[in-house]
């Protein structure tokens, strides 16, 4: 998947793709991505690695280690796939500074602040089931569908191997969610 990913993202870049985007109002959607999702990724590649030490067991352990390993490898190829435009636009060198500062993310940046001070399980019923089940098809398939129809193939590309993982990231949500719900005997039948 990497190599895939990378020799992608390297074409794109060797071809000058930035040049072939079809709208130029598409580069904005890129600032707004790379500055109000990919610091996302990070937070909960940390609150994923912070919540992996908080459960006794192997195997909810390893899941969040798993989900985090993910998530900073989400990040990362988010940064590296848009680099490439940081050479030729303004607006996209200090994502992680405007992060803090932009007031149209204090929201979703309120949002992983709670879930990442928070205790592990309510971190996994935020993070793992909330924002991973509902909210990241809701943001990634027209992300990716939008680079896909302005010709950006690297943002496309990441945007599929960051959905493939998806998956996996919903099945840990939902299998927590199940979890804290057999608690109570009154749920079991549910």
């Amino acid at each position: 998947e990497e190599r895939k990913l990378y020799a992608i993202i390297d074409a794109f870049n060797q071809n000058n793709g930035h040049l072939n985007v079809t709208d130029a109002r598409y580069i904005n959607t890129v600032k707004l991505f790379i500055s109000g999702i990919s610091p996302l990724e990070y937070v909960a590649h940390r609150g994923f690695a912070h919540a992996g030490r908080a459960f006794p067991g192997p195997g909810p352990r390893v899941a969040c280690l798993m989900q985090s390993l993910d998530e900073i490898r989400h990040a990362q190829t988010q940064v590296h796939a848009i680099s490439n435009y940081n050479k030729y636009y303004n607006g996209m060198h200090d994502f992680h500074h405007m992060h803090d500062r932009v007031w149209f993310l204090s929201v979703p940046k309120s949002f992983f602040d709670d879930a990442i001070t928070a205790g592990p399980f309510e971190f996994m019923v935020s993070i793992g089931f909330s924002f991973e089940y509902v909210l990241t098809n809701l943001l990634f398939v027209p992300f990716v569908s939008g680079a896909a129809y302005n010709g950006d193939m690297g943002t496309m590309t990441f945007g599929f191997s960051a959905q493939s993982d998806e998956a996996r990231h919903m099945t840990l949500g939902l299998e927590v969610i199940k979890f804290i719900l057999e608690q109570d005997p009154d749920n079991v039948p549910i």
